[in-house]
């Protein structure tokens, strides 16, 4: 498609623009607010990364790669696997993504995802995000869930479908529920788009893992729809 001439103006003004607003404006880190920087070499140091023997399912560190208690109670319809633990200025900056679409941030996180994906030797076929409740995406305007998932699915070379999952109906925050309120709270909360997703290998994301609740319901309407393989991944897991 050929630009318009104003098009054209704003194209090439656009990076002149961009860096004069950085000058006036300079970024600060989301995890510590320092300025320099959307995220500081610092905060970067504090991320802990999950490593060593975890549960098979949910990935939540465990010894001897025995399924967690967790697990053991409500068995995962998926393997689940997250970047780095919840907590100092990971945590921030996740919260923060939820109220400000920081493409950067998202950007960044996405590549964190791509790397824990290889590692994990996952090949999907279709990056499907966690859908927000109509009420919360009416609120926000954006999934943030989705800002992530579409960068990760680029650096894997694979679509990505927004539209792929939804929610049939409004559900509570699952902040501050217990494990069995958790799984209680989303149980046939999703429908999939059998269309869309049938026969393929889906790889769900969302930014946290906390009990994999969400996760869980998503597969199983995933499934329902015909899906032949089903993972998911986080960037944080709660402790």
């Amino acid at each position: 498609m050929t630009r318009s001439p104003r098009e054209n103006i704003i194209s090439r003004a656009w990076p002149w623009l961009e860096a004069g607003l950085g000058l006036l404006f300079p970024p600060r880190c989301l995890g510590c607010g320092r300025a320099g920087a959307f995220w500081c070499a610092a905060c970067d140091a504090q991320v802990v990364l999950l490593s060593g023997p975890r549960c098979p399912s949910c990935g939540r560190p465990q010894p001897k790669r025995r399924l967690c208690r967790h697990c053991r109670e409500h068995p995962l319809r998926l393997r689940a696997r997250a970047y780095a633990l919840y907590q100092g200025p990971l945590a921030r900056a996740l919260v923060s993504l939820k109220y400000r679409p920081h493409r950067p941030l998202a950007d960044m996180l996405g590549g964190w995802l791509s790397e824990l994906v290889t590692r994990q030797r996952w090949t999907p076929s279709l990056v499907v995000p966690v859908p927000l409740s109509p009420h919360r995406m009416r609120h926000r305007g954006y999934n943030q869930a989705a800002l992530i998932a579409r960068s990760l699915a680029g650096r894997l070379g694979v679509p990505w479908d927004e539209g792929a999952l939804s929610r049939r109906h409004e559900t509570g925050t699952q902040v501050g529920l217990d494990h069995e309120a958790r799984w209680h709270n989303v149980a046939g909360a999703f429908s999939a788009m059998e269309e869309s997703v049938q026969g393929r290998h889906i790889l769900l994301v969302d930014d946290l893992l906390t009990t994999g609740a969400t996760l869980s319901a998503c597969a199983d309407a995933l499934r329902a729809a015909g899906v032949s393989e089903v993972w998911g991944v986080a960037v944080a897991q709660a402790q």
